[in-house]
């Protein structure tokens, strides 16, 4: 499972992708007489939407290009984003931390079992002082990943229970 770079067209062509797949899914809904299924599909995806674009006010681009991307990269996992994140000025680096989320990712699908369903809920919050990156990785892993603790201007917290392993990336 080899990450790599995305260039633009490649980003539009998935991002497409998925908003024709959600409209196909709205019009299936209506076709079908099923009027309650294709609103929760359209506010689902509305919502979906709202979350990726607050993205911006994290005020750290690459990592929102990562958290944007990620899922289409790493096509292990399904992936929930929330997002509550207000503009503020953000100390740590960039670059660090969304290198660090994809050498994370990468550490992770090393201990996957192809045969099972992994998620990944991803809550980002963020204050005018401080901002946070949850990453929740549900499913069973075949090991415990093995991630270089080496980071700058972030810190990083790791809980695991059952099939269920928490990574929060924070900072100011």
């Amino acid at each position: 499972m080899e990450s790599e770079q995305l260039t633009i067209g490649q980003a539009l062509k998935f991002a497409r992708h998925d908003f024709l797949n959600e409209l196909q899914l709205m019009l299936l809904y209506m076709d079908l007489g099923k009027p309650a299924e294709a609103r929760k599909s359209l506010l689902d995806a509305t919502e979906r939407m709202r979350n990726l674009s607050k993205l911006e006010n994290l005020r750290m681009p690459q990592t929102e290009v990562w958290l944007n991307t990620y899922e289409w990269r790493h096509p292990s996992f399904s992936k929930t984003l929330h997002c509550a994140a207000i503009p503020g000025d953000r100390a740590a680096d960039d670059k660090a931390v969304s290198s660090y989320l994809e050498r994370l990712i990468e550490a992770v699908e090393k201990v996957l079992d192809p045969m099972e369903d992994y998620t990944i809920d991803t809550v980002i919050e963020a204050t005018a002082q401080q901002w946070s990156i949850q990453l929740t990785i549900r499913g069973l892993l075949a090991g415990i990943p093995v991630i270089d603790p080496v980071h700058t201007g972030f810190e990083v917290g790791t809980t695991m229970q059952d099939e269920q392993w928490t990574f929060t990336i924070s900072g100011r």
